[in-house]
């Protein structure tokens, strides 16, 4: 159920996440942002109304301001003479249409006459203080045809029984004058209403608006405007969003601090957020375009690349079924390039090496060829041999040769090329060429081995190469052995008599190294019935298991003495399988050959 192409990979694995960490982090900037800009329009609104309510404040601190002192200089001296002085102040102020006053004992406010000053300080007497400062909710004034507020308070005389009253009429519309002018006001839904919930004056008021009996009430239905009146009541200032996702409503509140009144701005979720919702659109239109736009850029830029990708598939699959097919086109220098030259370059290297391989086979073939046959006997002898090369070839060698003009006699030999491989190939069929050519002459087996020596020099020179060689001339007739090593390792020949191993030993260096030097040969006889001569390479006692713990020779020769009543074959193949349970798993690192010549009961006949 995976993905199974490239295209789909990039898809699943590349785009559909990065469409979800754009998509996320779009969403988190939005609400960040939206955040933002809900805060900044709560301070503005805030900062808005306080302004405004400043305004109202200042128009209604002042007459307040006068009222307090017209109450601090009743007891004072020349009371009614600045009583007077400050009524006269209240009619100036700015927007205060009259100053009324009513007392319930005689008791006349206006400018004293020349010489009424004792009794305007007797009248003064009066009032004791002033109390419950009070502001009438706005109405129709028919002398002024405009709306009024009236700010009064009480006398209170010394018995604490009210003995007046003093009432400032102001115009409504020159209170709120200046608010009347702002933009705000002009464009969103604003309201002024005191404590009660009555709306004072409103941009979008209901039905009864205008009848002073019936004043419209604010916060009846609207849920938003029910939470901002209960808020009032317990902040001065504040804003309140009403549900949804961007808020459908968004509510400001402030307290004037000179009357129980608040100013109340509610705009809508929508105009107030509208940048925020522009660009939340905008953004998921434009990102969905550009992950669409994105995923056909990548289809067609990578359509070629896959191509390229599915011909290199397509030719290594003819590869490993055996085909070699033409160099593919490069037609990028990217990654893709580099891959198609590189597997162009593998295919040429390994139909290079297919046809090495195959050259090698056929060497192997030559080599395998050279060897004799792996069981032979000639009167009373019987011997066996095999080669395993840790390679396909290797620089081991066998052989056995006859006397064809010396009936009687046969000789054996065994060496060992250093190295292995094609190299120790041929120069081992070299070694093998130039013994059989030698020995077909006439001459002792030292004679032999320094001419193999003398022209074998001429061919390796400076090479450094050489060959270890076992050189074993058996004469049935005398029933006598005569060896000649040329640095070889000793045979082993187990003699039944003395019930032991005796080594062949003798001196002498290695071929190919010193052509001057004279090779000497040794004898042993007469050999009896039953004697096992074992003639090796140093591969199959120097082979290592996985500890790196060696073979070793006297184990050879434990097989070797455990196995002589068994034919040669049987003996040779005792050791090989010593060696191959010794090294377990490990890779064979060096060739192995081993030759065992048996005598048996003598013949009358020395014939095959």
């Amino acid at each position: 159920m995976g993905p199974k192409t490239l295209q789909q990979r990039i898809i699943i694995f590349i785009l559909i996440p990065v469409f979800f960490i754009l998509a996320g982090m779009g969403w988190i900037s939005y609400l960040y942002t939206r955040n933002a800009i809900i805060k900044q329009w709560s301070e503005t609104a805030i900062a808005k109304l306080q302004k405004s309510a400043h305004m109202i404040d200042m128009r209604l601190g002042k007459p307040k301001d006068l009222l307090l002192m017209l109450k601090d200089s009743y007891g004072q001296d020349q009371s009614l003479m600045i009583q007077t002085f400050i009524i006269e102040q209240l009619r100036k102020t700015e927007g205060v249409v009259e100053v009324n006053h009513k007392l319930i004992e005689n008791f006349n406010m206006q400018p004293n006459p020349p010489g009424m000053h004792g009794m305007a300080q007797n009248n003064s007497m009066h009032a004791d203080r002033m109390e419950n400062f009070q502001l009438s909710l706005p109405r129709y004034n028919t002398a002024l045809s405009g709306e009024t507020i009236s700010l009064s308070t009480d006398f209170i005389d010394e018995n604490g029984k009210k003995s007046g009253q003093i009432e400032v009429v102001i115009s409504f519309q020159d209170l709120i004058e200046q608010i009347s002018k702002t933009t705000w006001w002009k464009s969103e839904k604003a309201f002024l209403i005191d404590n009660e919930g009555n709306i004072l004056i409103g941009t979008q008021l209901s039905g009864g608006a205008d009848d002073p009996e019936r004043p419209v009430k604010f916060g009846q239905a609207d849920p938003l405007e029910k939470e901002t009146m209960a808020a009032l009541k317990q902040n001065p200032f504040g804003t309140l969003f009403g549900p949804g996702h961007p808020p459908d409503e968004i509510s400001g509140y402030y307290h004037l601090n000179e009357a129980p009144w608040s100013l109340v701005l509610i705009s809508p979720g929508q105009r107030v957020l509208k940048s925020i919702l522009n660009f939340r659109l905008y953004y998921f239109g434009v990102g969905f375009l550009s992950i669409l736009g994105v995923i056909l850029f990548i289809r067609v830029s990578i359509s070629g690349t896959t191509a390229a990708i599915k011909k290199v598939s397509e030719a290594a699959n003819d590869l490993a079924n055996g085909f070699f097919t033409e160099p593919l086109p490069i037609l990028s220098g990217d990654e893709v390039g580099m891959l198609t030259d590189n597997f162009n370059k593998m295919t040429k290297q390994l139909k290079e090496r297919m046809e090495l391989k195959e050259a090698i086979n056929l060497a192997m073939e030559v080599q395998q060829s050279l060897l004799p046959p792996a069981h032979f006997s000639y009167g009373n002898i019987e011997i066996s041999g095999c080669s395993v090369y840790c390679d396909e070839t290797g620089g081991d060698y066998f052989d056995i040769i006859e006397f064809p003009e010396d009936q009687g006699k046969i000789c054996v030999a065994v060496g060992d090329v250093v190295g292995h491989g094609i190299g120790a190939a041929l120069l081992m069929a070299t070694t093998r060429a130039l013994l059989r050519s030698r020995v077909t002459q006439k001459g002792s087996l030292s004679q032999i081995m320094n001419d193999v020596n003398r022209l074998l020099c001429m061919d390796v020179r400076d090479t450094g190469r050489f060959v270890t060689l076992f050189l074993l001339m058996v004469d049935v007739k005398k029933g006598e052995v005569q060896w000649v090593r040329a640095g070889h390792e000793p045979a082993m020949m187990y003699h039944p008599e003395q019930g032991r191993i005796i080594e062949l030993k003798g001196e002498g260096i290695v071929l190919g190294l010193d052509k001057g030097w004279d090779y000497t040969q040794s004898a042993h006889g007469p050999v009896p019935e039953g004697t096992v001569i074992l003639i090796g390479t140093d591969g199959a006692w120097e082979v290592e298991n996985d500890s790196g713990k060696r073979l070793g020779k006297k184990r050879v020769e434990e097989v070797l003495q455990q196995s002589v009543s068994l034919s040669p074959a049987k003996i040779v193949e005792s050791i090989v399988s010593e060696t191959r349970q010794f090294r377990g798993e490990v890779h064979q690192k060096d060739d192995i050959t081993l030759l065992a010549l048996k005598f048996r009961e003598r013949v009358p006949q020395d014939n095959r």
